[in-house]
Parts: structure tokens; sequence; C-alpha cells
């Protein structure tokens, strides 16, 4: 049985042993950061706080679960905006591959290209299906005014 999923010629999903853990895999981490422009990023684009915020929440349900608590106005609720060199390089790949383009304002959208990714697997019910729920629960409520008010909260 095959069980791989091809969205393009070099991004494809497929089983592999578990020598690589999935999260570091470059085809999962192109096929989140999709997902999360489309999903939560609205009109403007996604600044690259905001990707590194979501990304790392996805790391762990309790940080996923403060996140969304924290969007839903618990204003006892913590958040931890760590940067992820991975989730660098996966923009700079994205950036090369024409899936996405920084705007002058330096927020980033997808291309075309991004948008025909994000659609084949939003389209799948059964690819990233944990990604996608915890991504609608965010929505469009984590804007770069949100972001804003996070970024000048942090100690530094």
């Amino acid at each position: 049985m095959n069980n791989e999923f091809i969205i393009s010629d070099y991004i494809k999903f497929e089983a592999k042993p578990e020598a690589i853990p999935y999260y570091y895999r470059l085809s999962y981490r192109i096929s989140l950061t999709v997902l999360i422009f489309k999903l939560t990023g609205g009109r403007s684009g996604c600044s690259l706080s905001k990707i590194h915020l979501i990304t790392t929440s996805m790391y762990s349900e309790k940080e996923m679960d403060n996140l969304i608590k924290y969007l839903n106005k618990d204003i006892r609720i913590i958040l931890n905006l760590r940067f992820d060199p991975t989730v660098n390089n996966t923009i700079e790949f994205m950036l090369a591959d024409e899936i996405l383009f920084q705007q002058q304002n330096g927020l980033y959208r997808l291309t075309k290209k991004g948008s025909v990714f994000a659609k084949k697997i939003i389209d799948n019910k059964t690819l990233l299906e944990y990604e996608k729920k915890q991504l609608n629960k965010i929505s469009t409520k984590l804007n770069e005014s949100v972001m804003d008010n996070i970024r000048s909260t942090l100690m530094g």
C-alpha cells in the first residue's frame, strides 16, 4: 500500500521511519506554515513573530491551549514567544521557491502557488487534522495588533 500524498514534484507526505521527527521535516514545516497563512493570516499578511508564536505553540498542547485562552481574553495567561531557527529556514525556503513573498510593510503573504498548496491540504480531510483544528480556533483573532501587544509586553 502506498502511503503518500503528493502536493508537488518535491513536496509530498510519505510514511517514513521515525528517525527524524515529523515536525523537523521540511514538507511538514511548509505545510504548517501555508496553513498558518491561509487559516490565520487575515488580509494584511503575517509577521515573522506571529509565525514563530503559532509554530512553537504547535509543539505543546499546553502552549496551544494557552494561546487560545489568551486570544479568548483570559488575562491570567502568560505567553512564551520563542524563536525557532527552523521557522526562519522554512520561510527562507518558501521565499526562494516563491510560495510566499514579503510585502513592503515587512509582513509575509502567500503567493498563488502557496494558496494552491494550502487549498490542497485543507481539502484533504485526513491530512494535518490536528493542525487545521487548532488553527481554526485561532482564526483571525491573532492579528498584527494583538502581536504588537504581545511583543510590547516582552522583557528585554
